[in-house]
């Protein structure tokens, strides 16, 4: 594996929005994967994930994405942003870019999804250009919070108030990038903090982007905890092994 390299994703460059590229060193059509962690978190909280998946033959993108204001409409925006652009860059060095992947974890999974259904508008100040926005052909998530809309999992669980932008809804954004292949992943340790997310509430994700046509599966992944994530549990492996399926199969 070449030595990482970190780009931006924004112009101007920030540091609370850059990726860290981890990719083969053999020349190929490598496919892209664009990882994005929790609230509040950095890109070190998927580090096993991306250098997981870059072994595996994949140009992996690991985003530091602002994501400690939750569900609003820039941060959808964020997540977009940087699908292009990390799409952009693999186009530039020797990605496949009709196999691209967003790997999203908690509140980046549920950001994500609205981001790669197509709900997003361009980023003001995204290094990609307007009309140049790209949307990825596959999704994987684990435990994402897919009901924000409806659910504010740092306020006792109350109903939002103001109320969640429709773009930042993943349900309003389901119809979107009809295409797009899902695989939601869901551990079944809950332990009911306030940051945990529901098994049910992938279940219902999944039912309502299959019952809208979209090909959609979810596994449930035996003693996953939603913050034990890294290589010491089944959590890990688990989001590799999906992943590369998913890409053999784009």
């Amino acid at each position: 594996m070449a030595d990482p390299r970190t780009v931006p994703y924004t112009d101007p460059a920030s540091v609370l929005q850059d990726m860290q590229v981890l990719e083969p060193v053999e020349d190929g059509s490598w496919p892209v994967v664009i990882l994005a962690h929790g609230t509040a978190q950095s890109r070190s909280a998927l580090k096993g994930w991306a250098t997981g998946i870059a072994a595996t033959g994949a140009i992996t993108y690991n985003l530091t994405w602002p994501s400690g204001a939750g569900p609003t409409p820039e941060a959808v925006e964020n997540l977009a942003c940087a699908v292009s652009a990390a799409v952009a860059d693999a186009g530039r060095h020797g990605g496949d870019t009709s196999r691209v992947v967003f790997v999203g974890h908690s509140l980046g999974a549920g950001v994500g999804a609205p981001a790669v259904l197509g709900g997003a508008e361009h980023l003001e100040d995204c290094a990609v250009a307007a009309g140049e926005d790209t949307l990825p052909n596959g999704f994987v998530g684990y435990e994402g919070p897919y009901d924000l809309a409806s659910v504010d999992y740092m306020n006792d669980r109350r109903a939002p108030d103001p109320p969640v932008d429709e773009s930042a809804d993943a349900y309003a954004a389901i119809g979107g990038n009809p295409d797009l292949v899902v695989r939601l992943l869901h551990g079944d340790a809950e332990d009911f903090a306030w940051y945990d997310v529901p098994l049910g509430v992938s279940e219902d994700f999944v039912d309502a982007l299959a019952e809208a046509g979209y090909d959609a599966e979810l596994t449930v992944v035996e003693g996953g905890s939603h913050v034990e994530i890294g290589h010491r549990g089944p959590v890990e492996p688990a989001v590799i092994a999906t992943v590369s399926e998913l890409l053999a199969d784009l």
